[in-house]
């Protein structure tokens, strides 16, 4: 399955993740706007689109920056072994951020620890555009509301680093974004009742269901590649020089008698020039 389809059904999915964490967020932005702005559903709608225009942003130049550390990796190691070791350890995140929507692991939250101490970095800085009274502050909150520490978002880069490039990490992140985008928009105008409807167990266990498979098929393309790998490089070169049809040579026939103009095997006998010269 192609990475970018991968990752956006991801975060379609990861949507009642994002519900349930993330929904106090958008309370919290909702209740600081004027009056004027909350009794006006299209005004609501504007500021909403900007904190999530964002929020896509800071997840395409953390792709940005993971692709170019992907690049780094392939370059100054072993590529066959860091693409499938990238692989593998991607399809291994899809799986967790699966167990852990789905409710049976929260092995997942190791990460979102260490992405916690990259927040207490960035958080200060919300407090420049809070409480957000126009849409230059909701897209700046926005930007910074993707380093939340998210699951979700880190099984998202670790395909962008995979890609070993900037503008695919780019790509990535912006299609893991987009596929995030209709639960937090629907959630602006219908917050009570999707914050209903995704808490309900059958709901977060289809979604993580689904995930998992996500990941197993990511883990299936490095894994059965291990598996049935072909010999290259020297060794098949050189069986390929084995294998190859040899040249034919004409050799010359010694046996049988050899026709010349003066008859078959006769010579003429040399002469006293012939010696001299």
């Amino acid at each position: 399955m192609d990475i970018l389809l991968s990752v956006f059904l991801m975060g379609l999915l990861g949507g009642v993740h994002c519900l349930g964490m993330c929904g106090g967020v958008v309370a919290m932005l909702t209740a600081s706007l004027d009056s004027d702005v909350k009794s006006n559903p299209k005004k609501v709608a504007l500021f909403h689109l900007n904190y999530n225009i964002g929020r896509i942003l800071s997840y395409i130049l953390m792709g940005v920056a993971f692709g170019l550390l992907g690049a780094i990796l392939t370059q100054t190691l072993q590529m066959s072994l860091v693409d499938k070791s990238l692989r593998i350890f991607s399809g291994v995140l899809m799986v967790m951020v699966g167990l852990y929507i789905g409710g049976w692991s929260s092995g997942i939250q190791i990460l979102e620890k260490i992405g916690a101490k990259f927040w207490v970095i960035l958080q200060p800085l919300t407090k420049r555009f809070l409480p957000v009274k126009n849409l230059k502050g909701a897209f700046f909150t926005g930007l910074l509301w993707g380093g939340i520490p998210c699951g979700l978002v880190y099984g998202a880069l670790s395909f962008a680093i995979m890609s070993g490039s900037a503008a695919d990490g780019a790509l990535i992140m912006l299609a893991f974004g987009l596929g995030t985008l209709p639960s937090l928009l629907l959630m602006a105008s219908l917050s009570t009742q999707l914050t209903r409807f995704v808490q309900k167990a059958f709901v977060r266990k289809l979604s993580g269901l689904l995930i998992i498979g996500l990941g197993v098929a990511a883990l299936w393309m490095p894994i059965n590649s291990m598996i049935n790998g072909k010999p290259h490089g020297h060794n098949n070169t050189q069986q390929h020089k084995m294998n190859a049809p040899q040249p034919k040579t004409h050799k010359m026939q010694l046996d049988g008698p050899i026709k010349t103009p003066y008859g078959l095997n006769n010579f003429p006998k040399p002469t006293d020039l012939d010696y001299l010269t």
